[in-house]
């Protein structure tokens, strides 16, 4: 039962502290399932990210409302970060900044389900291998570009630009070179 426990992150156990509830993650139950139906059919990862996109549309609004200044600059921080890897010599694929945004973009939600969804998401982007490059320097910069429009859409108060971009954007995913 205490394995149960660990591995769906209720508890975290230690020598000489004992054993200690963690604060409630969703992450860890869907890591589990999810690392299990993609290990049968990695066909799964396109439906979990299909609801993963409905998701940050159905939640844009309600989460580019809650972000604060600091969090702004956060993601104008991390757009320049993105650039500067797409922009250098060797071009580097920013996927810890593509991971970032979207999850600095929905953090101030105060739903763990949500967000236990988003981190499971992003691990399994990685587990399939989509944090490679492999789509091309075009593809990556339509990609980023998106990202551009949604970060200054928020920053400025626009969240409808924002949130088309967001839906045009998730939809590149399934036109992949």
């Amino acid at each position: 039962q205490l394995e149960v426990a660990r591995a769906l992150g209720f508890v975290e156990v230690r020598q000489k502290t004992g054993t200690r509830r963690l604060k409630y993650s969703f992450a860890p139950a869907i890591r589990q399932s999810l690392g299990y139906a993609l290990a049968m059919n990695n066909d799964h990862f396109r439906k979990f990210a299909e609801m993963r996109n409905h998701l940050e549309a159905a939640y844009w609004h309600e989460a580019v409302k809650l972000l604060t200044e600091s969090d702004k600059y956060e993601l104008e921080t991390i757009i320049t970060r993105a650039w500067d890897k797409i922009r250098g010599t060797p071009v580097q694929v920013p996927h810890e900044e593509h991971r970032k945004l979207h999850l600095t973009i929905f953090n101030r939600l105060d739903n763990p389900f949500v967000i236990g969804v988003l981190e499971a998401y992003w691990e399994a982007y990685e587990g399939v291998g989509l944090n490679v490059f492999a789509g091309g320097y075009e593809y990556l910069q339509e990609v980023w570009r998106y990202h551009q429009v949604m970060v200054e859409s928020i920053c400025s108060g626009q969240f409808e630009v924002g949130y088309e971009a967001l839906v045009k954007h998730t939809d590149l995913l399934y036109h992949r070179p």
